[in-house]
């Protein structure tokens, strides 16, 4: 007779083997390909501020485009969530390509931690077995092979998103400890990127409708909420406290909202190369260039309204729209993976994860509402500033689990 454990291994081994062929796929890619993964681009920045904080102990952000001298003080251009994480590798190991190198498979191992989640939100929709689905999607869809021997934001953002959103679908507007905890991972995600905090926005919105509609105690309710707040704020304090000492202002997250903002502001990217515009204005450091894009984007955005409004209402809505959930990203992993089959997984995940969505609204199913929020809040604010299917990565993860609400039986076993 098998033991309780050999019956475990047995019953998880579909998992199980999921979860080591991702990783096994990750480490061969990185192995062969990870010192001639980057883009020129947000990762030599990153790198740079990470190696500045380990030597000089000082968070700073510079690009050659962002100022005519290189500007090395304290800045708050961007988070510091991401250079946090790479200045640990750089301080763990003296020479800087060992050091990139661990970064890499520790982001391999960071995006195998989101395929287990994929599969536990997955799980808790649909069940045990449509939850493998989503998880081996997510396992090996190119894109997000790709992304782990790139030393961008998306990796860690994403599987500290998966992290909230796991907890948030499964948390208890009364339960104070869970939404301390919401409030803990919503924070860290924000300081990796800004747009972290939207998680926060949704889940706050979600106790706002809780007090609604009465069916949890209002005290208890109220008090998740007041711990949610300090906790996202307690995490957030020591950069908060930092940028006012340092700059005499406010800054919650970051100062570099205005490029995305520009950037977005030129319908089908026309005149816009590698990211930039040759007439676009430069400041003597990047947070001074980020003010002077801000008042151009609003002032571009404002004229482009008033004089082409229906060429720029149909960039803002479909055109972007389309640009973050059509397009597939292979930045930097042309000859590297097989493009035309990223082109079709990309459209099997957004179209199961879309049918799965509806299915979940029609049935009613606990968490399709709140996956739809957080889905819709993340592509209302692309819409806004700046869309890339880049941006879209973290979130197919989270697309790709409801697409187990199409499976989900009447009664649940989780």
């Amino acid at each position: 007779m098998p033991t309780g454990t050999t019956q475990r291994l047995l019953k998880n081994a579909p998992l199980l083997l999921i979860l080591m062929a991702a990783l096994a796929v990750r480490a061969a890619f990185i192995h062969h390909w990870g010192s001639t993964l980057t883009l020129g681009s947000d990762d030599v920045g990153y790198i740079d501020s990470a190696r500045r904080l380990v030597t000089d102990h000082v968070f700073s952000w510079w690009r050659p485009r962002l100022c005519p001298e290189p500007a090395l003080g304290p800045s708050a251009y961007t988070t510091p969530g991401y250079p946090l994480f790479l200045s640990l590798f750089i301080w763990l190991f003296s020479e800087e390509p060992r050091a990139l190198a661990a970064a890499r498979y520790a982001q391999a191992l960071l995006m195998v931690g989101s395929v287990y989640l994929t599969y536990l939100i997955a799980r808790r929709f649909g069940g045990r077995y449509a939850g493998l689905l989503p998880a081996a999607l997510v396992a090996f869809y190119p894109p997000l092979i790709l992304i782990n021997g790139l030393l961008l934001t998306e990796t860690l953002f994403a599987f500290l998103l998966l992290l909230f959103t796991y907890h948030w679908v499964k948390a208890e507007p009364g339960n104070t400890g869970s939404y301390a905890l919401l409030g803990i991972l919503g924070a860290a995600a924000a300081l990796v990127r800004p747009t972290g905090a939207l998680l926060c926005f949704a889940a706050f919105c979600g106790l706002l409708l809780a007090l609604r509609s009465r069916r949890h105690p209002r005290k208890a309710v109220l008090r998740s909420a007041a711990v949610f707040f300090v906790t996202f704020c307690l995490v957030l304090s020591p950069w908060v406290i930092r940028n006012a000492l340092l700059f005499h202002r406010f800054i919650p997250l970051s100062a570099g909202g205005g490029n995305p903002l520009l950037l977005g502001t030129y319908v089908n990217l026309e005149g816009i190369k590698y990211g930039w515009h040759p007439a676009w204005p430069v400041g003597k450091d990047p947070m001074e260039t980020a003010r002077l894009h801000t008042a151009l984007g609003l002032k571009r955005l404002e004229r482009g309204f008033r004089g082409e409004f229906g060429r720029y209402f149909e960039w803002y809505t479909r055109g972007k729209f389309k640009l973050l959930w059509a397009k597939v990203f292979l930045w930097g992993g042309e000859g590297k993976l097989p493009c035309r089959l990223a082109f079709w997984y990309h459209y099997t995940i957004v179209a199961l994860g879309s049918f799965g969505l509806v299915c979940g609204l029609v049935r009613r199913l606990p968490g399709a509402g709140q996956i739809l929020g957080l889905l819709a809040l993340f592509t209302i604010v692309h819409l806004v500033t700046y869309a890339h299917c880049r941006y879209a990565l973290p979130l197919l993860p989270v697309l790709a689990s409801a697409g187990a609400m199409s499976l989900a039986p009447r009664r649940l076993s989780f």
